[in-house]
């Protein structure tokens, strides 16, 4: 179902743009495949509390510069993980495009629990646990190098009941699937029917 909003609500972005060197200027691609995050266990005294985030800068010539840890997890080694990690990351170039800041990455998201693990604590911090907790289950898919993760639509029936058929929205979050960056959270605004998806914007 997600895959079907994201078609519909990206389309244009996967046609030719007149504005092409901006989208490219905007655009971060990995060159090669980036090293999954080492998980390792608390030591004692600590504890895992969230996936850790680093910031940076990408130069130009696709270089990492600026690295930072801007959210700990708990766990002193996984922090260290991290930016380790991301210290060699690079990135393809971007000529004529100047220096990029990236405010949050989580490290590479391999799969489905990760892309959760890392989404549900932002959608959080976003909407608030009440409107998290109404949208439940979270879903995440894969579409090319995103991982698009977003809630269940749940609306009553007039007879006391929920149904998943009706008008509403509900959050979403884009997240790369090789460095783990926050693309873009926002909320939908979508008609679910039974043939078929259809976006409200």
């Amino acid at each position: 179902m997600i895959a079907a909003i994201v078609a519909l609500m990206f389309l244009p972005l996967l046609l030719p743009q007149i504005h092409q060197p901006a989208l490219e200027c905007q655009s971060l691609v990995m060159l090669g495949e980036s090293a999954a995050i080492a998980q390792v266990q608390p030591h004692k005294g600590e504890k895992y509390r969230r996936p850790p985030r680093v910031a940076y800068e990408v130069m130009e010539n696709g270089d990492v510069r600026k690295l930072r840890l801007v959210r700990h997890s708990g766990i002193k080694e996984l922090d260290a993980n991290l930016l380790l990690a991301a210290s060699r990351w690079k990135y393809h170039p971007r000529a004529g495009c100047g220096t990029m800041k990236v405010s949050a990455a989580f490290g590479p998201i391999p799969n489905e629990e990760t892309a959760l693990k890392v989404a549900t604590p932002e959608l959080i911090r976003r909407y608030g646990a009440s409107v998290i907790a109404s949208e439940r289950p979270l879903t995440a898919e894969i579409l090319r190098d995103m991982w698009i993760v977003g809630g269940t639509l749940h609306c009553r029936d007039g007879r006391g009941a929920t149904t998943t058929v009706c008008v509403g929205g509900v959050a979403t979050a884009q997240l790369s699937k090789s460095d783990g960056r926050i693309i873009r959270i926002f909320h939908t605004m979508w008609l679910n029917l039974s043939l078929g998806t259809a976006v409200v914007l």
